[in-house]
């Protein structure tokens, strides 16, 4: 049976995890809800917009904590984030420091796009349907509506298959809606997760992607962690990191998606 999963989020490699969180914090609005530690310089910080809720990792307790390596190099994920002022939202960006990756522009027919950097090169995307009705104000923080984690894929059937059909996302867009896709868009629960080709990437927005060490992850509350990760296994997936406890109060796994993407299963701890 397939096991039940729920609140997931999503979680970047930050190499300095402080500047990360200003910049989602006071840059883009996100409101800080966890910390670990408490005190001194933190090795995760979690964050809420709206139903999306976002953390941010250092990249070295990934490694001592649970064995797996990630970091900088290609571009393999995004935050995308839907605005009814793309060129508002992308001016206040840059206006606060943001460096700019592509300037306003339509696309695909049906959309108005901007994309900015994070402190990690981490692109963030402003997105609005066409047509645009508003003026552009880039003096007033934006005001998100949804959003999207996009992970960029070289092959996205296989993609596709492992978030939809073992992870049990439902899928809800495809572009084009005939023929091979060049992006799907997925939900769970809170979480609107969505796989793009490194080609409509480069293509539709002239940034390039994919390869390189994992930038981000998935993150999926189970009841059942040892069955979980069982459930994976059974499959076919790769393993990344067996179940073990951590953080005092936790008990986690993390399995591969098809292009090597960790995605972390995750369940309280039994009482000591």
């Amino acid at each position: 049976m397939r096991p039940e999963v729920r609140d997931p989020q999503v979680n970047l490699y930050a190499s300095d995890v402080e500047t990360s969180v200003r910049f989602y914090r006071e840059v883009l609005g996100f409101r800080e809800t966890f910390r670990m530690p408490r005190e001194g310089p933190p090795a995760h910080v979690e964050l809420r917009l709206g139903a999306l809720t976002l953390g941010l990792a250092a990249p070295e307790a990934l490694r001592r904590d649970h064995g797996i390596s990630a970091g900088h190099g290609p571009i393999r994920v995004e935050l995308v984030l839907f605005t009814d002022d793309v060129d508002g939202a992308y001016g206040w960006a840059c206006s606060h420091g943001a460096a700019s990756l592509t300037e306003p522009h339509d696309f695909g027919g049906y959309l108005h796009s901007s994309r900015v950097a994070d402190p990690d090169g981490n692109p963030v995307g402003f997105v609005a349907r066409l047509p645009i009705r508003t003026s552009s104000d880039a003096a007033s923080r934006p005001v998100f509506g949804n959003h999207l984690y996009n992970l960029i894929t070289s092959d996205i059937e296989p993609a596709l298959r492992f978030y939809r059909d073992i992870v049990g996302f439902a899928e809800t867009v495809r572009v084009p809606a005939t023929g091979s896709p060049d992006h799907v868009e997925m939900e769970l629960d809170s979480l609107n997760l969505a796989v793009s080709t490194v080609e409509a990437l480069r293509r539709d927005h002239g940034l390039r992607g994919g390869g390189g060490p994992p930038r981000g992850e998935v993150v999926l509350w189970v009841r059942d962690l040892e069955s979980a990760f069982a459930w994976f296994q059974a499959r076919g997936v790769r393993p990344l990191s067996p179940p073990h406890d951590f953080a005092g109060v936790l008990r986690g796994a993390w399995v591969a998606d098809p292009d090597g993407n960790p995605v972390q299963l995750v369940a309280r701890a039994a009482p000591g």
